[in-house]
């Protein structure tokens, strides 16, 4: 498993949440944050350089396979030449595990859709129908 990072402009979050879906990835955490790259804190002048608003979002992946997916779908949508298109980074992960079921692992990473997960605290059976993906 591994948890891959990226941070990219703002106006490409919406195709890359669109191509990730399309590929059944999800489980994704969005945030807002702001920054400077790998051209430094100055500018060519000397003058401190402005910090970039961007977005980082995080997933973790349950193989290569769709690690090798999801960096695709952030690069084929925030690539190009110019400065300032953003970064990807990915780790493993030693662990993971859905806190309202127990699931582990590559359990806790699958969508809930073909799933019938009793309610711990109740015992009623849920489906995906009343139940989001996580």
């Amino acid at each position: 498993m591994y948890l891959l990072m990226a941070v990219f402009n703002q106006y490409d979050l919406r195709d890359v949440l669109e191509d990730l879906f399309k590929e059944n990835i999800e489980g994704i955490t969005v945030t807002n944050v702001i920054g400077k790259g790998s051209y430094g804190l100055k500018e060519g002048d000397n003058t401190v350089a402005d910090l970039a608003e961007k977005v980082k979002i995080e997933i973790v992946v349950s193989d290569d396979k769709h690690l090798n997916i999801a960096q695709g779908c952030i690069r084929d949508n925030c690539q190009d030449l110019g400065r300032g298109a953003g970064k990807m980074w990915w780790v493993p992960v030693l662990g993971v595990e859905r806190i309202r079921t127990g699931e582990r692992d590559e359990d806790a990473l699958s969508t809930q859709a073909d799933k019938k997960i009793p309610n711990i605290a109740t015992g009623i059976i849920t489906t995906h129908e009343d139940t989001p993906s996580s």
